[in-house]
């Protein structure tokens, strides 16, 4: 780990005096009262790396909580701004993020909108770096979905998963997705969809599809297709939709709850 940061970081490390003025200035502190990781706090992550980067081992529990840590940021720059020793603690979240991403942890957070400036660096990292970590995230969530196991067979509409169901009712945005009737406009106006030949066989369920599948609570139909990860949240469903549903809201829910389903999983 050491030789793969620059010997400024390492001294940065050596330099940090722990005084926590990063973590009270932080914009996701605050999800440490949700999330019980203490590496989403600013100085706690730079403890953790300390000991990584000196070569003591961590267990692997350890190192996917650091791996959570360094990504649950939203680059706004307050923990630099605010160092009183100077740290570039923006810049070495970034590298220590790519160094643990690299290592074969699933991070799932790679498929959410906390990486939106990961993808604005691309062409920073390696030839395919980049699209490993996004592989290997929705590989995660593939193994957990019987419609991806077993795709070349006949699947079963049985059993239906009633919590799975009633749990999309937790977003006030995404409850009425059961009004779907069908009608097809979200898929007709998606650009992700028009983007391909034979849309199906690479997204696996179309927007309206998926709709339906939500409402009859099959959950590995639902939280199996790549239409999930491949939306460009635009909006256009959600808008042309007849009769109100929220489908982009709708398959936010569902990205979080395939991901929350996968980290009890894995």
């Amino acid at each position: 780990m050491g030789k793969n940061l620059s010997m400024i970081q390492l001294m940065e490390l050596d330099a940090c005096t722990h005084c926590a003025m990063c973590s009270s200035h932080c914009s996701v502190a605050i999800a440490f009262e949700g999330i019980p990781n203490i590496n989403i706090l600013p100085s706690e992550k730079v403890a953790s790396i300390k000991a990584l980067a000196s070569g003591n081992p961590l267990t692997e529990q350890e190192i996917r909580g650091l791996q959570e840590g360094v990504y649950l940021c939203t680059n706004c720059y307050r923990c630099t701004v605010v160092c009183p020793v100077g740290i570039n603690l923006q810049n070495l979240w970034n590298r220590v993020r790519e160094l643990l991403i690299q290592r074969g942890i699933p991070e799932l957070s790679v498929l959410s909108p906390l990486s939106f400036y990961r993808g604005l660096m691309k062409a920073e990292a390696a030839q395919g770096d980049y699209e490993k970590p996004l592989t290997q995230a929705r590989e995660a969530i593939s193994s957990q979905c019987d419609l991806m196991k077993k795709k070349d067979e006949v699947l079963h509409l049985t059993p239906v998963d009633e919590k799975f169901k009633s749990g999309l009712d937790l977003s006030s945005q995404a409850k009425n997705f059961s009004i779907c009737f069908g009608c097809q406009t979200c898929t007709t106006v998606c650009p992700v969809v028009r983007h391909y030949e034979n849309p199906q066989e690479v997204l696996g369920l179309l927007p309206h599809q998926i709709m339906h599948a939500a409402g009859l609570g099959l959950k590995d139909l639902a939280i199996g297709s790549n239409m999930l990860w491949d939306c460009l949240t635009c909006y256009q469903c959600q808008e042309q939709c007849p009769r109100g549903v929220p489908v982009t809201d709708v398959l936010y829910e569902l990205k979080n709850s395939a991901i929350k389903y996968t980290k009890e999983k894995i």
